[in-house]
Parts: C-alpha cells; structure tokens; sequence
C-alpha cells in the first residue's frame, strides 16, 4: 500500500504502486542554527543541469522509507531486508561549523548497525550453512560461510566467539580442510593451562567434582583402606578435597589408593607420574597413607580388570572398597562401536561400591548434521554466556594462588 504522509516533513508521498514501496521527495535544507543538538541535513549532489523539454518530467530523488514517524532533526534512515535490518546516517556538524555560522565542511556519515538484528541474521546465516553442508551443496555453503565473519564482527563477547569457532568448523567443511594434528611440545602443557584456567574460572568442575567427592565419602565411611579408580586423572584436581575431608574422619583417615588413567602424551612425558607425586606430597601433608598408579591408556577400552586390581595379594583382613569416578569421559567411547560395553564389563568385574558419572547432557552424537550443529550451537551458546557473566570474578582468586583442588569446595 502507499506510504502514509510522514507527520513531521513537509515532503510529499508519491505513488506506491504495485511494488509496495513508499517514496518521498527529499525535505529542503533546514537552518541547523536552531537545531539544540547543531545536527545538520545530508546535502544533496547538485543536479545536472536541466533540459527544458524534461524539467517536468524530471524523476524525484527516492529513497526507502523505514516506517514510523520521523524527528524535527535532519536525519536519514532505511530499511533493508523486509525491516529485519536497519541503518541510520547522520551528520554532526564538527566542533569548529558549530563556532563559526555558516561554516560547512564534507559530510561525515555514522552508520548505526542493530547489533539484535544482526545477531538473529548470524544465528539464520549459521544454520542455513550447516543445512547446506549436510545437502552438500557447498556453492551455497560457501556464499553463506563468507557472510559469517562480517556478521560476527557486530556481535560482541560470547556470541562473537561461539560464531567464530563453528564458521571456521563450517569452512573447513566447505573447503574439504583437514589440519594436521600438531604435535609439538607445546601442547601437552598448553592443554593443563587452559584446563586449569577453565577450572579455576567456571563452577562446573567445581560442582562436578563437589558432588562426586560427597559421594564418594559417604560410600567409604567407616572404612579402613579404600581405592579411587579415576577414568580421567587429568591434573588430579578433584582428588586434594576428599583426602583433606579424609584425614578429617573421626578415627584417622583410612588407608587410600589412587589409580589414575590418562592418554599418551605428545611428548612423550610421563604427565601421570608427576600429577601422582604432587598429590603424594599432599597427602604426606596431611597424614594420609597414600598409594598412586598410573595407567596410559589411548582409550577406557583398552583397560582390563586385572590392571585395576592390587598390585600384590591381600593379606588385611579387612577387604578395600573401590570406587570408580568417570568425569566427562564415557561420552568419548560412543564413536567406537563396543568401546562403551567393554568398559562398562570391566567396572562390573572390579566389584566397586559406588560408581560416579559426571556427564553433558548434550544430544552432540545422534541424528542429522543439522541436528547436531544445532544442538552443539545452543549448547555451547549457553556455556560461553555464563562463562562471560562468571569472568569477573576471578581477580581474587588470582591475586592469592593455593595449590591446585584444595580450596575448591
């Protein structure tokens, strides 16, 4: 329908027409001196010069209206992408036309991107992609793969990141890229610090570890020797709380034996052993009988009973009770078909009282591409958002480092 007659010019509407768009004559220039905030119009090119035999029947100067009513300010504004999209330009007269009447310099346009709107586009340009990849029609992929930086670019904190890292996940899919793994020396200490800075900024872990450790001690009460079988040793940051809540029983702490597993490390250091020495000197801190073995292993699947088991007969009369904690790692067995059978075979031949699982619930292995893109996006979305909020609370715990687990409860 034709645009109606804006409220505040004193242009006039021309005909709409069956393409539906409104367009109006620019209003005359208006004296800026009066203006409280010295805005100034956007001059307009001079006009070439005139036939007689068409001044009449010159064409007006269009311009798309965006909708709504507009203000006593010389301003400009449009409209793309059926409205989803808007852009304003205004000129600020610079300080020194502001001192001096009649002053006039060239025009400096500020255009106002909406940050909302260029987000909702982001998340559409992001899925529509993924759609693309998964019909494996990358000619579109790769128009759409292009488009995902610029958009990224207007966004800001944890949607920039999360943009970022799945449009370069969706161009190495267009592209058909596939790095090599590094495996320089750096990697194996540049994972523990990112592990340890992840740790030390989110409560996730924390919780994780917190509610697990609390289980796990209820389980071993009264007990008199007790063995942890770790999944995922890591760094052994869960490990320093429960032997201080440990040596803290009424009665002395009981006898505690820690079998942790790992993966081979790039370097071919023995990343296990150290995290084991680090925690025996803990717990020689603290009064605790401590006793630690590390596992290598590529994958939970190559384990066997037998390695779990003590290393020589026992002869207490009092049997050890064992615990198995799986920290984020059973989800990494679902690509091997089996894998998670075999290691769950396994748990049941150790005879363990508790059994700890700590997982994501994140559907990331089942259904379409599409499927999986989306739910990995919404997911990762959530865990970057809350680990900007969570951020800003760090500085304490920085100021005054403690040893790693044991002032994390």
């Amino acid at each position: 329908p034709p645009a109606p007659r804006l409220a505040s010019t004193s242009s006039t509407v021309t005909g709409g027409g069956a393409a539906g768009g409104g367009y109006f004559d620019l209003p005359p220039p208006v004296d800026s001196s009066s203006s409280t905030y010295a805005l100034k119009p956007i001059p307009s090119p001079p006009p070439p010069p005139a036939d007689p035999s068409t001044d009449s029947a010159r064409e007006p100067k269009r311009m798309r209206t965006g909708g709504g009513s507009t203000s006593s300010s010389s301003s400009s504004s449009s409209s793309l992408d059926g409205g989803r999209t808007r852009s304003s330009v205004v000129e600020a007269a610079p300080p020194a036309a502001q001192a001096s009447a009649g002053a006039s310099g060239p025009a400096v346009p500020v255009v106002v991107v909406d940050t909302q709107e260029a987000g909702i586009r982001l998340v559409h340009a992001l899925l529509a992609c993924a759609e693309a990849v998964q019909q494996e029609n990358f000619t579109a992929a790769e128009a759409l793969v292009k488009q995902i930086p610029m958009l990224a670019s207007s966004q800001g904190g944890a949607m920039r990141k999360v943009a970022a890292y799945f449009g370069e996940a969706l161009a190495r899919r267009v592209y058909r890229f596939r790095p090599a793994p590094d495996s320089s020396l750096l990697d194996a200490a540049f994972a523990d610090l990112l592990h340890a800075h992840f740790y030390e900024s989110c409560p996730y872990l924390k919780f994780a570890h917190f509610t697990a450790n609390q289980a796990i001690l209820e389980a071993f009460a009264g007990c008199r020797r007790v063995h942890v079988v770790d999944f995922g040793i890591k760094q052994g940051m869960q490990w320093p709380a429960l032997l201080q809540a440990l040596a803290l029983r009424p009665g002395g702490p009981p006898s505690f034996r820690l079998t942790g597993v790992g993966p081979p490390q790039p370097d071919e250091t023995d990343a296990l052993q150290q995290v084991g020495w680090k925690l025996a000197q803990f717990a020689h801190t603290i009064r605790v009988d401590f006793q630690y073995r590390g596992l290598v292993a590529a994958t939970l699947a190559d384990l066997e009973p037998f390695m779990l088991q003590p290393d020589g007969e026992d002869t207490d009369d009092e049997p050890e009770v064992i615990a198995v904690n799986s920290v984020f790692e059973l989800h990494r067995l679902l690509a091997q078909p089996g894998a998670l059978e075999k290691v769950l075979g396994t748990v049941r031949a150790v005879r363990p009282r508790i059994v700890t699982v700590v997982e994501q619930e994140a559907n990331h292995n089942s259904g379409s591409f599409l499927d999986r893109f989306t739910e990995s996006l919404h997911y990762y979305s959530t865990m970057f958002d809350s680990l900007e909020g969570a951020g800003s609370g760090n500085s304490a715990a920085e100021a005054s480092p403690a040893p790693a687990g044991t002032d994390q409860v």
